[in-house]
């Protein structure tokens, strides 16, 4: 059902224009309700068995607005994690919920850096990296992330729906991508 509110064009028109596109449970409470249920959401990933939530963005990158909660999402038992001259490479998943509706996307592995005085690299969502399915040596991650969405009635988008066009009528100010917008775009945008 999820995925069919992904593609429908009163859903996409209320999320260009960042509004809430969704009466779903918190959704139906408000921007503010939203964000407390997101962060239960997160709370709950940092849970799994064999997963943590190394980091989780809510802040808009600092600046602007996001449509999306940013996590990345790295093994519990450190095997992910590299140190060398005060720099910490992790490797993980990001994955992206979404602010407008309970939608969710998740992409292929990625690596985040931070090293002396709060320096660090970081990578944004984009279509190009979104996954399908599970990469080796990550299943029963894939698995376990995919049990958590579930249980908050949240539907993780896969490339195929997130690739659709949005039709040229519909703009989104974003600067994770350009026209023409695909459903990805919709749903996860962010403008500094």
């Amino acid at each position: 059902m999820s995925s069919k509110l992904a593609t429908d064009l009163t859903a996409l028109r209320s999320a260009v224009n960042d509004h809430l596109a969704s009466t779903a449970g918190a959704w139906a409470g408000g921007a503010t309700a939203v964000d407390g249920f997101l962060r239960r959401v997160v709370a709950d990933l940092d849970r799994m068995p064999t997963l943590s939530v190394h980091h989780a963005e809510f802040r808009h990158y600092g600046a602007g607005y996001a449509s999306y909660v940013d996590i990345f999402i790295t093994k519990r038992d450190g095997s992910m994690r590299r140190s060398e001259n005060g720099w910490t490479d992790v490797e993980g998943l990001t994955l992206a919920l979404c602010r407008l509706a309970p939608l969710a996307a998740l992409f292929k592995l990625d690596v985040q850096s931070s090293g002396p005085g709060g320096a660090g690299s970081r990578g944004l969502p984009d279509l190009s990296l979104v996954t399908d399915t599970a990469l080796p040596g990550w299943e029963e991650e894939f698995r376990q992330i995919g049990q958590a969405l579930d249980r908050h009635d949240i539907a993780l988008l896969d490339s195929q729906v997130l690739s659709l066009p949005i039709g040229a009528e519909l703009r989104v100010e974003t600067n994770l991508g350009d026209p023409p917008y695909s459903v990805f775009d919709a749903w996860f945008h962010w403008m500094d």
